[in-house]
């Protein structure tokens, strides 16, 4: 989806979507997925142009990722959906925390006491499996907050 949106970012949303419907991949798919799809595609156009570029950087960021790595990052996010809000709230943020830490860094606070005695074993599990991989946003150290998936 992100190549197919770099190749037709300059097109207008109408375009995009007459463009989309004659692509022969999208006319196999379900007529579910197809309206899912479109309904993306009206939510990425009505993103700010910054946004925009943050979600592609992320496509591409994901199409990079191995096969394992994508299903671990799958996993750990169906996990952390199950949690209640407040501690997702806390999950959040202590990621955000440890992905601006070196690998060295993560793995003494992943053996802290206070990072033990802070999240549950579930948690712990989350944090860790999620803090490796770490999205080009926070790469680049700017801590800003990466956009939604990209729907399969």
């Amino acid at each position: 989806m992100g190549d197919w949106l770099r190749a037709h970012q300059n097109l207008s949303p109408e375009q995009q979507e007459k463009l989309l419907e004659s692509d022969p991949n999208f006319k196999r798919l379900p007529p579910q997925r197809q309206a899912e799809l479109k309904e993306w595609l009206r939510k990425f156009n009505s993103l700010t142009p910054a946004q925009r570029a943050r979600a592609l950087n992320r496509m591409q960021w994901m199409a990079s990722l191995s096969v394992q790595q994508r299903q671990e990052l799958r996993d750990a996010n169906q996990k952390l959906e199950k949690l209640p809000q407040d501690r997702q709230l806390m999950v959040h943020k202590a990621l955000r925390h440890l992905r601006q830490m070196n690998p060295q860094e993560r793995q003494q606070e992943f053996e802290s006491d206070r990072f033990k005695s802070t999240f549950s074993d579930e948690e712990q599990g989350i944090l860790t499996r999620l803090a490796g991989i770490v999205p080009p946003e926070n790469e680049a150290g700017n801590g800003a907050q990466a956009p939604a998936e990209t729907p399969k």
